[in-house]
């Protein structure tokens, strides 16, 4: 007896149109802010219908591929693929499947002590003066007392490391993650710690994160890799919590 074979669906007219748009901007023949012929150009061109052509200008609003301004005489405007974008879903997904905190702060110790050890193992003059910029940057907010901006500049320290780190999938993934823990950290700031405490653990994290950029400037790869993962290890304890994302951005 033979398998039972799933039917062969056939894309619909509309899909197709999207599907050729789609390839022309994500291969680069479309840039960021670029604009679509007319209408009436691209009914002429695929040979379909005025339905058919906004259905497919439908879908591709919906990926946020392009914006549509209605009444417009120009033509839908072509926005880029952007990390946002996936992170935003990549957050309903998560919290869809009742995910909890601690295991999306589980998932930066799988990366980010990876690319702080291949930093340390060749370290760059260019990525050390970055990653220094960056933590200047976050030391002056620790000083300021700004609790929320420290959390987003802290955010774009993990992001710029995993940048200069050289291997953009592994950059990619982080801004999802990163995207995802700064959303959950600024809802759940409220209920966390003392004044006390957190100009406590700000300082300590701004010390953490200095030691690091030694540690890579003088190449001591088993040393920047264990002190980063602890880092990680310890922001785990303090920000994770074994309540789902859902529950806890439902709030």
């Amino acid at each position: 007896m033979s398998e039972a074979v799933a039917p062969f669906r056939v894309p619909k007219t509309a899909e197709l149109v999207a599907d050729s748009i789609r390839k022309r901007i994500v291969q680069g023949d479309l840039g960021e802010g670029d604009t679509l012929p007319p209408e009436a150009q691209l009914i002429e061109q695929f040979g379909v219908s005025r339905p058919t052509l906004r259905e497919a200008f439908r879908i591709l609003e919906t990926e946020r591929l392009i914006t549509v301004t209605r009444g417009s005489r120009s033509g839908a405007r072509v926005n880029l693929p952007r990390v946002e974008n996936v992170s935003r879903y990549a957050s309903y997904w998560l919290q869809a499947s009742g995910i909890v905190v601690s295991d999306i702060y589980e998932a930066r110790l799988a990366l980010e002590p990876y690319v702080v050890r291949k930093l340390a193992g060749k370290p760059e003059v260019s990525a050390v003066r970055r990653l220094r910029e960056e933590a200047a940057r976050l030391g002056a907010l620790d000083e300021g007392d700004r609790e929320r901006d420290y959390l987003i500049a802290s955010a774009e320290f993990h992001r710029v490391l995993m940048e200069v780190g050289g291997n953009q999938t592994l950059h990619f993934l982080t801004r999802v993650l990163q995207d995802v823990i700064a959303q959950y950290q600024t809802r759940h700031l409220p209920t966390r710690l003392d004044d006390a405490d957190r100009k406590a653990g700000r300082r300590k994290g701004v010390r953490s994160i200095a030691k690091l950029i030694d540690l890579i400037e003088a190449g001591d790869a088993d040393g920047a890799e264990d002190h980063w993962r602890l880092h990680l290890t310890n922001t785990g304890k303090l920000w994770g919590s074994e309540r789902s994302l859902r529950e806890i951005l439902a709030g």
